[in-house]
């Protein structure tokens, strides 16, 4: 393992980042009618598409939850509900909110014995006016979706997905950190097969759930604090033609022995190479790679079909195009790091 050369920065999303409307105003949600436009303060073009009501619904305020909410870290926190829905029968059933945190699982479930399990990350943020807001839901779906398809699992809906995504948000609003506080409530869907199969073939029944988790800042110090990077050439971590390009668990459990190894020298986090050749810049463990030259003003990222295509990146290439910045997603050397000024993690759970 070779240590990164350049300053491993944090993701800093800013108020001009793309942000999708959820809930409450004056303590009060409003549901939205059927498509709105994504909005940041200079621009930003990507649609949303909600659920609709003409009911409006008192549910409460953020942060009144009895919480630490300047020491939250990134952990698991309990809460008050999470929302689970079965696919059976070819169809999906209805949302329900459920107060427990266990589940009954069958022993032959697929997602036990055959990995098939994959799972989406955002986060909802309070804003000074009261109001809650998460960034950009529908690309998860869609994401979500990409996803399920590479491991046989069905398709859900995108106006379920937001909608799942807002009711869950809505119960737990009292978890929403207070606006100032530095955290956000961390929405983690999740999808897996809880069929039984003994033989290798897809389930006939699956799960969905929205577990949601109230956290501070993912590395130690925050967004201001450079962290050191560990440059992994002794484990892969996706192959070629894999699922590398897929949010599938068993992708982050190849990360785990590397990921604790490095941690143990004093690294938090891993960059991995690609698994063919070792000698080109996929992604970090759980998040892309960005490198900034300031000289030349680029905005420089991976493109491999083993990277998994982040939100948060895709939403920053437009700021930086916006911004007057040439953003080159290509084939990236190992030997051009000395060439950055900046390399940064990109991912949800960071800002």
């Amino acid at each position: 393992m070779r240590t990164l050369s350049s300053a491993l920065l944090a993701l800093l999303a800013t108020s001009s980042s793309c942000l999708a409307f959820v809930a409450p105003q004056n303590n009060v949600v409003s549901s939205i009618s059927s498509t709105q436009r994504l909005q940041k303060q200079q621009s930003c073009a990507a649609s949303l598409f909600m659920s609709t009501t003409d009911v409006s619904t008192d549910i409460g305020a953020p942060g009144t939850a009895d919480l630490p909410w300047s020491e939250l870290g990134f952990e698991f926190r309990p809460t008050k509900s999470h929302l689970r829905m079965i696919y059976k029968d070819g169809k999906w059933g209805e949302a329900e909110l459920v107060e427990s945190p266990y589940i009954n699982v069958h022993i032959g479930a697929t997602a036990l014995h055959y990995g098939q399990a994959c799972f989406e990350g955002l986060k909802a943020f309070a804003h000074d006016d009261g109001s809650v807001y998460m960034f950009r839901p529908d690309e998860n779906a869609k994401r979500i979706n990409a996803s399920s398809g590479r491991v046989m699992m069905p398709e859900i809906p995108v106006e379920t997905f937001i909608k799942a995504c807002n009711d869950v948000v809505k119960d737990n609003i009292a978890y929403v950190p207070p606006y100032g506080s530095g955290g956000a409530l961390y929405l983690r869907p999740l999808l897996f097969g809880s069929g039984p199969r003994i033989g290798l073939q897809p389930a006939e029944e699956y799960t969905f759930i929205v577990l949601v988790i109230p956290v501070g800042d993912y590395y130690k110090g925050g967004l201001a604090k450079p962290v050191n990077g560990l440059i992994v050439d002794d484990y892969d971590r996706a192959a070629p033609k894999g699922v590398g390009a897929a949010k599938v668990a068993g992708n982050y459990a190849a990360d785990l022995v590397p990921n604790m190894e490095a941690k143990k020298k004093g690294f938090p986090i891993c960059l991995y190479l690609d698994a063919a050749t070792h000698s080109k810049i996929e992604e970090f463990s759980t998040s892309n790679f960005i490198g900034i030259d300031n000289d030349n003003k680029k905005y420089v990222t991976p493109r491999s079909p083993s990277v998994l295509p982040s939100i948060t990146n895709k939403s920053l290439q437009t700021i930086a195009k916006d911004e007057g910045m040439t953003v080159e997603q290509r084939e990236i050397s190992i030997s051009e790091l000395s060439e950055f000024d900046e390399v940064v993690a990109c991912g949800t759970a960071v800002v």
